[in-house]
C-alpha cells in the first residue's frame, strides 16, 4: 500500500486526481492485507508515463499503465466510461473522463466500486461500505445493464459469495437468472479462471449452490457436472482438486471437462489422480509410481489416512535415477544391446528394491541380475 500511496502522491503533486480503487479498498475495509492495489487517476496514460521513470503499457488502449516503483508494480488506469458491449464481453469503445464517480459507476458490484485516498478516507457513492457490513453482493446500479456489459460478472458474483461468505442481493440474483444464457459468450479461459477461484474459496459449497440456483449450470460447458452435492468438499488451496473431485464423485473421465482447456500439467494430474483413486489396493509400489500431488488428491476422496510426503520419504528410492545400477550397467553385464527387454528388467529391479527384497547396492544388484538374466535366457 505504501507504494500505491507514493504513486498517488506523485500524481497529485502534478495536479491530477488519484485514488486506490477496487478489491484493495474492499479488502482493507474487511481488515485484510490488500494485494495487487490498483490506482485510478484523472491523468491520461501519456501523462502517467511522463511522471514515472519506469512504466509498462499493459493495457494502454483502455487507459492502463503499469508503474514500476520500489520493486513493485502498480496499475494506474485513467478515469473512464465505456460504450456499448455488443459481444457481452468487452466495451466497443472507451472514453476517458475527469470524474471519479463516472469511473466507479461502470464497475461490477458496490463492494468493488469504492475508492480510497492516500489518507485512507473512503469515497463510496453507491453504498458499498454498507453492503460490506451487511455482507451483500449487489450490482452497481441496474444489474441487467451490468451483466449485459460483461456476462462474466454473473460468475464473479457467484465466486464472491463463496470467497467472502456473502449473500447475493435478490435483484442481482434475479437478473443473473434472466441473463444466464449470456455466459455462453464468454471465452472458456475466463470461465475456467473464475471456476478455479471458486474451487479454492473457503465456502465453495455456497458458490456452487448459487451456480445451480441461478441456472448458470445450464449454459456452462459441462455445467451439469457442477450440480453435485458439495457438502463433503473441503478446499485444499489447489483449484485442480475441485475439477478432480467433481469427476471422481460422478465416475467421469477428464474428457468431460476438457473444453475448459487445461494445461498439460493439470490434465496429467487429474487423470493420474483419478486412476490412483480408483485403485482398490495401495502399497509401496503405488506410492513410488505416483507423485505427492496425485497421492494427496486421491487420499482426500478415498479417506486414506496417510501423509504422502512421509510415505515417499520412507521408500528406499524416489526414482530410477536413485538406483545403484543403470540401464547401461545391465547392458554391460548381459552383453546385450538396447531393446524392450531393458525396460522390463529395470522395472523388475525397481520393484525388488521398493519392496525391500533387494538392497540398493550395485554389487548385490549385479549378482541378482546376472543370475536371473542367465536363468531366463
Amino acid at each position: 500500500m505504501k507504494t500505491a500511496i507514493k504513486v498517488i502522491g506523485t500524481l497529485k503533486e502534478a495536479g491530477f486526481q488519484a485514488y486506490m480503487v477496487g478489491g484493495a479498498v474492499r479488502d482493507f475495509l474487511l481488515g485484510k492485507t490488500p494485494h495487487d492495489i490498483d490506482v485510478a487517476s484523472s491523468a491520461s496514460p501519456e501523462q502517467v508515463k511522463a511522471y514515472f521513470k519506469r512504466t509498462i503499457d499493459t493495457g494502454i488502449e483502455h487507459g492502463t499503465v503499469l508503474v514500476l516503483l520500489g520493486g513493485e508494480g502498480i496499475e494506474v488506469t485513467t478515469f473512464r466510461t465505456e460504450g456499448s458491449y455488443s459481444d457481452n464481453r468487452r466495451p466497443d469503445s472507451v472514453e476517458f473522463v475527469q470524474s471519479l464517480e463516472e469511473d466507479l459507476k461502470r464497475r461490477d458490484f458496490t463492494i468493488n466500486a469504492m475508492a480510497m485516498t492516500e489518507y485512507l478516507d473512503i469515497i463510496d457513492p453507491f453504498g458499498g461500505k454498507d453492503d460490506l457490513q451487511k455482507q451483500i453482493i449487489r450490482a452497481v446500479g441496474d444489474p441487467d445493464q451490468r451483466f449485459q456489459e460483461d456476462a462474466l460478472r454473473m460468475l464473479r458474483a457467484v465466486r464472491f459469495s463463496g470467497q467472502l461468505h456473502f449473500v447475493i442481493d435478490v435483484e442481482t440474483v434475479s437478473s443473473i437468472r434472466r441473463h444466464a444464457q449470456l455466459i455462453r459468450s464468454i471465452a472458456v479461459e475466463r470461465l475456467k479462471s473464475e471456476m478455479d477461484k471458486i474451487f479454492v474459496n473457503p465456502f465453495t459449497r455456497k458458490s456452487m449452490d448459487y451456480l445451480r440456483d441461478t441456472t448458470l449450470t445450464e449454459y456452462l460447458p459441462a455445467g451439469y457436472l457442477f450440480e453435485i452435492d458439495w457438502t463433503q468438499y473441503t478446499p485444499t488451496g489447489k483449484a485442480v482438486y475441485g475439477w478432480f473431485y467433481l469427476l471422481y464423485k460422478q465416475s467421469k473421465s477428464f474428457s468431460e471437462v476438457s473444453d475448459y482447456r487445461f494445461s498439460n500439467e493439470e490434465k496429467r494430474l487429474i487423470e493420474k489422480s483419478l486412476e490412483l483413486a480408483r485403485l482398490e489396493f495401495w502399497d509401496q509400489w503405488t506410492i513410488y509410481q505416483y507423485s505427492i500431488d496425485q497421492l494427496e488428491m486421491a487420499s482426500c476422496v478415498t479417506g486414506k489416512n496417510m501423509d504422502p510426503a512421509v510415505a515417499k520419504e520412507q521408500l528406499p528410492i524416489q526414482s530410477k535415477s536413485d538406483l545403484a545400477a543403470s540401464g547401461r550397467d545391465l547392458m554391460q553385464w548381459s552383453e546385450n544391446r538396447p531393446g524392450p527387454w531393458l525396460k522390463i528388467w529395470i522395472e523388475k529391479m525397481e520393484k525388488l528394491v521398493i519392496y525391500g527384497e533387494l538392497r540398493n547396492d550395485k554389487e548385490l544388484i549385479k549378482d541378482w541380475f546376472v543370475n536371473e538374466y542367465r536363468r531366463h535366457t
